[in-house]
């Protein structure tokens, strides 16, 4: 992160001096230097051999790169992206909800439901990686954590009154799986958090960036099929909201952005 205090011409020359410098780009931005992959099995090849988000130093450079954002939402100047999970959280009309987050990361939502939603929510959070949850669990003790994989919950049906998959859909692979899980282990709402989707028709896209510093595998879906295997899941439709932009154009050759999605459990 390039120190907001900096006047702005040192600002730019830093940031000019950051992005000539691979390795320092890599270990100062949250994300940077992608690359399209040729399919399905390109992505599991390098997702095998990266140890991407079970990193500890990973879950620090996260952890740091969202201090500044929970300082500012707590002085009252709220991002896009976390006043929008709120309000997908109050269209459900639900009074403190029960609340699983799938792909939890280092609990950040924890701390910024805990501060946007009226009322609160009753707040689990899982991720696969045992470093992101160990740190987690330290960071927020009065919230549960769970080690977890999204495409196999260990939970029971209609478990939780909502499940929100907050910016981690994007990194599942099997993310039909997962969006199934989400929507069984849901008794009542599924939110699809910052999804990146194109914004024309074009095919679900698997790439590789650097996140924090470490390699992973990102996707861009395709919101109509995106859309089919929600319905296949059982999940209707029921509010999305334009989220925080995030044009790949250069990196995949068309126009991309996220959206949020709020979808309802068995109802037609």
């Amino acid at each position: 992160m390039i120190a907001r205090h900096l006047p702005k011409p040192l600002r730019t020359a830093a940031k000019r001096l950051v992005m000539s410098i691979p390795l320092l780009r890599r270990q100062l931005l949250p994300s940077t230097d992608y690359r399209m992959l040729a399919g399905l099995e390109e992505a599991r090849a390098m997702q095998a051999q990266s140890d991407g988000w079970l990193m500890a130093q990973t879950v620090a450079r996260q952890e740091r790169a969202y201090a500044q954002l929970l300082a500012d939402m707590h002085a009252g100047d709220v991002r896009l992206d976390l006043d929008i999970a709120a309000q997908a959280i109050a269209a459900t009309g639900l009074s403190n909800p029960s609340l699983l987050e799938i792909g939890c990361g280092s609990g950040y939502y924890a701390e910024v439901l805990d501060g946007l939603v009226p009322g609160g929510v009753r707040y689990t959070g899982l991720d696969y990686s045992p470093a992101m949850i160990a740190r987690a669990k330290a960071r927020y003790p009065a919230f549960s954590y769970e080690t977890g994989d999204a495409t196999r919950l260990r939970h029971p049906d209609a478990a939780f009154d909502i499940v929100f998959n907050g910016v981690s859909l994007m990194h599942i692979l099997d993310y039909a799986a997962a969006i199934r899980e989400a929507a069984r282990v849901a008794a009542g709402y599924c939110i699809f958090h910052t999804v990146p989707v194109f914004v024309d028709a074009q095919p679900t896209t698997f790439l590789r960036k650097y996140a924090y510093g470490s390699p992973v595998v990102e996707i861009v879906f395709a919101e109509d099929e995106f859309a089919k295997l929600c319905g296949e899941a059982g999940l209707t439709l029921l509010r999305q909201w334009d989220c925080l932009p995030y044009d790949l154009l250069a990196q995949t050759g068309h126009r991309t952005t996220t959206k949020s999605f709020l979808f309802a459990v068995g109802r037609s």
